[in-house]
């Protein structure tokens, strides 16, 4: 168990959040100390507060102060010599900017924003004692700080001065309490310690803890992201990463019923294969991070000195009376969130429709929970709110739209004799048979009263922002979400041309084929075209998508030391083929290799599935079971396929990991591959694939916050002679 290393947070995570007892932990913490488990302490309290409970946990390793300001390694620990100072028996790696600096830019600070907010350092140790429910002689060394200053705003939040903090060149981050600090977090001080460790004892893996947002992070850069509930039940949602595991139970022991099923998995797993997985992982979230919506909204819009500005346009706040929010889409709620902090109370108004398990922690914007990829009566009841809002705008009205991927399921309003049912059987049999996005919308368009430039002409003449996250190849806004605020290229022709081309005509309820052919013969309004005058002041801005993902993950690749290359940021057409053309293109790499080498190919797109069967599944989850079958034979080959959203097809996987053995080993336990896929049964696959095996080929995120359509990463190891393979991913 050697190999095994835990990184975790304390207050609220190992301790309770308020007697600060560890007591519910000691069994999980008795069989990490019998198994030598390193337990690395990482946490916002400072060098003398951890000391004194590394004691009464009788723990001897190595630990991490102030959100990752210092990493105290005691003295003779690593063989290895360490470029670090001596501190009292210990080597410290400096990351933090010093104290004293911290302090006079928080004092700079707050003489520039007349913020009431109050530091460690404006207290006495009795106001420290009360405001923690640390004794006080712990408040004490809660005040003897290095790293970083906590601080609480008297009242409500200020987005702005916290704004002002990342303007500074500093940071900020919340545990129980919001602290200031310089270039530093836990996760850096993390990888530094991993790299230690693993100079030293060979492969490690690593799990993290913890359940606040300074703990995110740390949760990013280990192998098993653990997110502890809080006390209420509730959990941080701003922390949204794949493969993350949420405890049942609160604080200390929510920390004991994890680690302990997490070291019986540990003893029966075979250490060998992880890495794989492990660094397919580390590469999608990667991926993830860079197309995060709340931070693609901030580094897109600013907001200063009362003006909203996105590259050259400007927008004179003064000049509005009222400024309102809408918007739909999966991630939407994380892109309302970003907007919240830049204009709070500026905001008059605003509401959004969300997927189902979708929505964030917002104070001023409404949420309306909908259901996706098929529209309910929700989602309609929502965008008629929606669709009221804009019709009360006028020019002293600033509208920012949020549109998202999914969009086009959760903005729903069916054109005047159109029912919801009749929307719903089209949108499923359309899926069914295979459309692309571009086809479904199409559709969509002509189907309704919001979308293809409706909602824009309905906010006429108020003028209008949208904030686009693009889930479609390409980026046209006129497809994304099914262009609600933009100029609609396709037609009722192009609609009919779609029906007839998948054999749907005969089965479409009559009133949408009406309503068709109404269309193409000029007797149905057409959607918004570019001349359109209502559309003059609206203005579409794609601030993320799949080309930014792919960027990201081509860099964590090649950190991870494999030489990378993006084949295609355009994947589509069916799963099967799709697979089938990078199953070549791995081939054809592979040969080209030399033995040692290391290469990563990545694809980004949105493949699509004509179903066939009756089995269950997505497209991630078929593509990847039809590359199982095209690569078995060759040597180290493996891929992760997965949604960015943490959804493929009506599942709670994201997607899968397959590797060169996954098919052969699949026969051997009496299950065919290609019998699934006939199926279209995938998801059933991975399933009992795993319950057989006690592999981890299902790839399950939950819902991540953002949508830029599907990623896959192929990992190519070259390898000098035929050697034995794992028969799983772990």
């Amino acid at each position: 168990m050697t190999n095994t290393i835990i990184f975790s947070d304390l207050d609220g995570t190992l301790l309770d959040p308020v007697t600060y007892s560890h007591r519910e932990a000691c069994p999980a913490l008795s069989r990490v100390h019998e198994l030598h488990i390193p337990l690395i302490l990482c946490s916002s309290k400072t060098r003398a507060e951890i000391e004194v409970c590394r004691q009464r946990l009788d723990n001897t390793h190595p630990f991490i102060s102030e959100n990752g300001g210092g990493i105290f390694i005691p003295k003779g620990y690593f063989k290895m010599p360490i470029e670090a100072s001596e501190l009292n028996g210990y080597l410290l790696i400096t990351l933090g900017t010093p104290y004293a600096e911290i302090l006079r830019n928080f004092s700079s600070l707050r003489r520039r924003f007349p913020v009431q907010v109050r530091g460690f350092a404006d207290m006495s140790t009795e106001e420290v004692s009360k405001l923690t429910g640390l004794s006080l002689a712990e408040a004490v060394l809660a005040k003897h700080r290095d790293f970083d200053e906590p601080f609480v705003f008297e009242g409500a939040p200020s987005e702005r001065f916290l704004q002002a903090i990342e303007s500074s060149n500093l940071r900020w981050t919340q545990g129980r309490l919001f602290h200031i600090m310089g270039n530093h977090d836990k996760g850096r001080a993390v990888s530094i310690l991993k790299a230690l460790y693993e100079h030293q004892f060979g492969s490690v893996v690593t799990v993290g803890i913890g359940d606040s947002l300074n703990d995110l992070p740390m949760l990013r850069v280990v192998d098993r992201p653990v997110l502890i509930r809080h006390a209420d039940g509730s959990f941080d949602n701003r922390i949204a990463i794949s493969n993350l595991i949420k405890t049942q139970r609160s604080g200390p022991a929510g920390w004991n019923e994890t680690v302990l099923q997490l070291l019986a998995q540990t003893e029966v797993e075979k250490p060998p294969f992880l890495p794989v997985r492990k660094e397919m992982e580390r590469i999608f979230n990667s991926a993830l991070a860079a197309v995060d919506p709340f931070n693609a909204v901030l580094n897109t819009v600013l907001c200063e000195h009362n003006q909203l500005r996105i590259s050259e346009t400007k927008y004179e706040l003064s000049k509005f009376e009222r400024i309102i929010v809408i918007g739909a889409g999966k991630a939407t709620a994380r892109m309302a969130l970003a907007v919240e902090s830049l204009l709070g109370e500026k905001i008059s108004a605003g509401l959004i429709v969300v997927k189902d398990g979708h929505m964030q922690p917002l104070s001023i914007i409404r949420q309306v929970e909908a259901a996706h990829p098929i529209p309910n009566r929700a989602g309609i009841e929502g965008t008629q709110s929606i669709l009221q809002m804009a019709r009360d705008a006028d020019e002293k009205t600033l509208v920012v739209c949020l549109l998202s991927g999914g969009a086009s399921a959760l903005l729903v309003s069916p054109s005047e004799g159109v029912t919801l049912r009749d929307k719903q059987e089209v949108t499923r049999m359309l899926l069914n048979a295979g459309a692309s996005i571009a086809e479904l919308n199409a559709v969509r368009k002509h189907l309704s009263s919001v979308k293809g430039g409706k909602l824009a002409q309905a906010a006429y003449p108020a003028p209008m922002l949208t904030l686009i996250l693009s889930d479609v190849i390409g980026d046209p806004v006129d497809v994304i979400a099914s262009g609600p605020t933009a100029p609609d290229s396709s037609t009722f022709a192009e609609a009919w041309a779609v029906v007839l081309k998948y054999g749907l005509l005969e089965k479409l309820p009559q009133c949408v084929a009406d309503l068709l052919q109404r269309g193409m013969e000029g007797r149905a309004v057409e959607t918004a075209k570019a001349n359109d005058l209502s559309l003059s002041k609206t203005r579409n801005v794609i601030i993320a998508s799949i080309t930014q993902a792919l960027a990201a993950a081509q860099t964590q690749s090649e950190q991870l030391g494999f030489t990378p290359k993006i084949i295609s940021a355009a994947l589509q057409g069916e799963a099967c083929d799709a697979a089938h053309f990078l199953a070549q293109a791995a081939h054809v790499e592979l040969m080209g290799m030399k033995p040692g080498e290391r290469h990563c190919l990545l694809c980004g797109g949105e493949t699509t599935v004509t179903v066939r069967g009756n089995g269950k599944g997505g497209r991630n989850q078929e593509f990847t079971l039809a590359f199982a079958s095209e690569i078995e034979g060759l040597q180290g080959v493996s891929l992760l396929s997965a949604a960015t959203d943490g959804t493929d097809g009506p599942t709670d996987a994201a997607g899968a990991v397959v590797d060169s053995t996954t098919a052969a080993h699949a026969r051997r336990m009496g299950m065919d591959p290609l019998s699934y896929l006939e199926r279209n049964d995938s998801y059933a696959f991975f399933q009992k694939f795993d319950d057989l095996s006690g592999g981890y080929s299902h790839f399950k995120t939950g819902p991540t916050g953002t949508n830029v359509m599907d990623i896959q990463i192929v990992l190519l190891n070259k390898q000098e002679l035929p050697s034995a393979q794992p028969d799983i991913i772990s």
